[in-house]
């Protein structure tokens, strides 16, 4: 199924992986428990997981009963925080085009654009934990 909605199959992994141990915060999760709960590779969740953790997200535990938790400033952070993690800053552009065929500032598609933009922004300005009280 096509989307409009375009973020790296690492970020929706790492977005799918934070909800995961969300739900028994406080707890160690194995990589090779949620690569398997979440239907997806260990080897790209390891990468993954790497990621979050040197941003501070996931919090390690080496060891036979190591595992990996949620760090304490996730439940603060927001969508675009994690995603940014993984994928890098994110950049909004105003126009679909690049001002490749009119470079107008009046364009309606150019308010189209923008309109779309706030609202997307407002939607990755919320916070991990707001997805788990949806539960």
């Amino acid at each position: 199924m096509r989307t409009i909605f375009k973020i790296s199959e690492a970020a929706v992994i790492a977005l799918h992986a934070v909800d995961l141990m969300g739900r028994e915060p406080g707890e160690l999760h194995s990589a090779t428990g949620m690569a398997g709960e979440l239907g997806v590779s260990y080897n790209h969740l390891s990468k993954i997981l790497q990621r979050l953790t040197k941003a501070g997200f996931v919090s390690p535990l080496r060891g036979p009963r190591g595992g990996f938790a949620l760090a304490g400033k996730t439940r603060n952070a927001t969508l675009k925080e994690l995603i940014e993690a993984i994928e890098g800053p994110m950049t909004f552009s105003e126009c679909m085009m690049g001002n490749k065929i009119c470079g107008r500032k009046n364009c309606s598609f150019n308010r189209l654009l923008t309109d779309t933009n706030r609202r997307f922004e407002k939607i990755l300005a919320q916070k991990v934990s707001a997805f788990a009280k949806n539960r």
